[in-house]
């Protein structure tokens, strides 16, 4: 699934400059898919290690949790980029900072290994979506790398119980 869908950036195509990142970047990092996860929306394959608090904390601070839901404060400053993690539940993400960024995918090898599947370029979000919620899937693994020189911030609403639209 693209960025754009994952992350509910539809709002941001036009706006956004979707090409892939040069290089040679193949990042992996150990998985243990034996665990499976039960889920608020549906059946969740990736490991609790997986997870953004506990896979990427530098970038995923607690806000506010209690057994419905739990408010994370993401912040990815300039020339960092975030280890790679998921968001098992629905959730609504607004972004209160723009910032020019590469969004990574990871999938499983054969090894079940994670490896970057495709890089998606954003270079900044258009002021229309800045500071407005919008419903947001559960990501698999993924990353983000901010190559510009403004700080990556925003806001998500993760809904541990069932997500109606």
């Amino acid at each position: 699934m693209k960025l754009f869908l994952v992350l509910a950036f539809s709002t941001c195509l036009l706006a956004c400059n979707n090409n892939k990142e040069g290089g040679n970047e193949n990042k992996e990092a150990a998985m243990d898919s034996s665990k499976n996860l039960p889920v608020a929306s549906q059946a969740w394959k990736w490991p609790d290690s997986l997870d953004a608090i506990t896979a990427a904390p530098a970038n995923h601070k607690i806000v506010y949790e209690d057994s419905a839901v739990r408010v994370l404060m993401v912040v990815c400053p300039p020339g960092k980029e975030e280890a790679v993690h998921t968001h098992r539940y629905k959730s609504t993400m607004w972004f209160t900072n723009s910032a020019h960024l590469f969004f990574y995918n990871y999938a499983a090898d054969a090894n079940n290994r994670l490896v970057k599947k495709d890089s998606t370029e954003i270079n900044g979000f258009p002021a229309e979506i800045l500071n407005k919620g919008q419903q947001v899937d559960p990501e698999e693994p993924h990353s983000i790398r901010n190559v510009g020189t403004d700080t990556f911030i925003a806001y998500r609403v993760e809904y541990k119980k069932k997500f109606e639209n």
